[in-house]
């Protein structure tokens, strides 16, 4: 299906690693123009600006910056108008897990996940609200957010499950503050995703790595190409029916069996 993202102007926020990657790979294939944003390290961020221009033919830059920084939230989007002159779609995907028990949880720490999570993917809506709604253009964000984000998980997972929780309720609320300027908001909910901590497990623990698959219905984990290829459903002007959806991608681990 021709999702009609060719030339479309796509922010991925943690883009070069995991879940990101995956998500900028299928856009690249689409032809869409990708703004690439990574945290600290570049070197992984600039090879995919390279292999997805050898490999796709499409243009990418790659720009550091904290999502919970303005003034960085900012910088991000002057570097995507500087090298494309517009942004059509923002992929939130930045955050970051962690774990500890709650009774041994410092107040730098909840407001350092609470900054890198849910106050991440406000600054960045709100910056994309702020550029798009004055050119009468539609836009298009999707939010990632987690299995997290409807139930509980394990435990010293208190700062991670609370940010994911108001990840889906601010998915709901921008949709409602910014349908009527044609910007559509949806989420995108993974489960057990081949990325980070299960690339570890499957590497150095395949005990637990096998006992986390046996937990899915579908008996596999997904890959982040599949977590990308619905971020660019939503995204498209296919799907243009899909206003403050949050689509389940846990391969059925919602459905407690």
């Amino acid at each position: 299906m021709d999702l009609n993202l060719k030339d479309k102007t796509v922010i991925v926020t943690g883009g070069s690693k995991g879940i990101g990657a995956g998500i900028c790979e299928v856009f690249a294939q689409e032809g869409s123009n990708l703004v690439i944003n990574y945290h600290s390290d570049a070197a992984p961020a600039e090879k995919m600006c390279r292999d997805f221009a050898e490999k796709y033919g499409i243009k990418a830059v790659c720009v550091k910056g904290n999502v919970g920084s303005e003034e960085d939230v900012k910088t991000i989007f002057d570097t995507a108008e500087e090298a494309f002159g517009t942004v059509d779609v923002l992929v939130n995907n930045a955050g970051r897990g962690g774990t500890v028990l709650v009774q041994n949880m410092t107040l730098e720490q909840w407001n350092a996940s609470l900054n890198d999570n849910l106050t991440g993917q406000l600054l960045m809506s709100r910056e994309f609200a702020r550029r798009i709604i004055p050119t009468g253009k539609a836009g298009s964000i999707v939010n990632i957010l987690s299995k997290a984000s409807m139930t509980s998980t394990t435990k010293g997972r208190v700062a991670y499950v609370a940010n994911k929780a108001g990840e889906m309720g601010l998915t709901h609320a921008l949709a409602v503050d910014l349908t009527e300027h044609k910007i559509r908001v949806n989420g995108v909910m993974p489960g057990f995703v081949l990325a980070h901590t299960l690339l570890e497990q499957q590497q150095n623990n395949q005990e637990e790595f096998q006992r986390r698959i046996n937990r899915v219905p579908i008996k596999r984990v997904g890959q982040p190409w599949e977590i990308g290829t619905m971020c660019a459903f939503l995204a498209s002007d296919k799907c243009e029916l899909a206003v403050g959806t949050v689509v389940d991608m846990t391969g059925g681990l919602l459905l407690g069996f």
